[in-house]
Parts: structure tokens; sequence; C-alpha cells
């Protein structure tokens, strides 16, 4: 499965902590081409969001508050995996996921706020977004 999972130095004063998301020089060559950065918000317990895979794009996760449950699939082998992101863990985390891995977002505290950096800008004609249900959404 094309995830990759990088620690994070926290910078940490008494005015909170700054992290380097993602460095050009981290990049590799194919990555270098600026796509797209968003955040998403999860404004009670157990929002579910994603539950889709792209085929072209490839994007950078980091949870910046709160907590949230993070469930992976390749669509073509089946593997999966189920990750807990914490913006009160020591090292702030970085997922990466490339094509074909789907992905869904819980989030498991009172609200939680994700970071995203995609390689493509989001276009509505042609959003490479194929839902794919990891987590089934909270019923209302």
């Amino acid at each position: 499965m094309d995830y990759k999972i990088v620690f994070c130095e926290k910078h940490t004063d008494e005015r909170g902590y700054l992290v380097e998301f993602l460095k050009n020089s981290e990049l590799e060559e194919e990555f270098k081409k600026f796509g797209e950065i968003y955040f998403v918000t999860f404004d009670k317990p157990n929002v579910v969001r994603g539950n889709h895979y792209h085929t072209r794009f490839s994007e950078w996760f980091g949870i910046a508050h709160g907590r949230i449950e993070v469930v992976l699939e390749d669509v073509k082998t089946k593997e999966r995996i189920t990750l807990i992101l914490d913006a009160n863990d020591k090292k702030f985390v970085r997922l990466y996921t490339g094509p074909y891995v789907a992905h869904a977002f819980r989030n498991l505290s009172p609200t939680a706020l994700l970071l995203n950096y995609v390689t493509e800008e989001y276009n509505k004609t042609d959003s490479d977004r194929n839902e794919y249900i990891l987590i089934p959404p909270e019923k209302k």
C-alpha cells in the first residue's frame, strides 16, 4: 500500500508550537508542482470525512487540533490499516497517501482540524474522487 508516516518535530515554546509540515526539499521531483493546501474541520465527535480514493492525486495529511481515527485501504490489494492521529502527541505525524489508497477519517474528540496538501487543485468537472466507504457515516 502506498502510504508513509513521517514524524515531524514540534518547535515548542510558551506561545505554542510550530511544525514544518512539508518542505520542498522532502518532495520527489514529480511532486514539486504546487497543487492545493486546505484544512478540514470536524465540528462534533464521530463525524466521518473522506471515504474515497484518487487515481492521480497524492496527499499529505496532518492533525492540527484534536484526535482522529484514520482508515486506509489499497483498493487493488485490499490491504488495510487503521491509525490514530492526535495533535497532542509529542511529535507531529504527517501521513502521505498515494493514488488508489482509499482514506476515511472519524473524529474522536469534541472538535478536530485536519491539514491537507494535495498534488492537484480541485476541479469540479474532474475531481478524481471515487467513493469508497471505509467508515460508515454517522446516522443522523
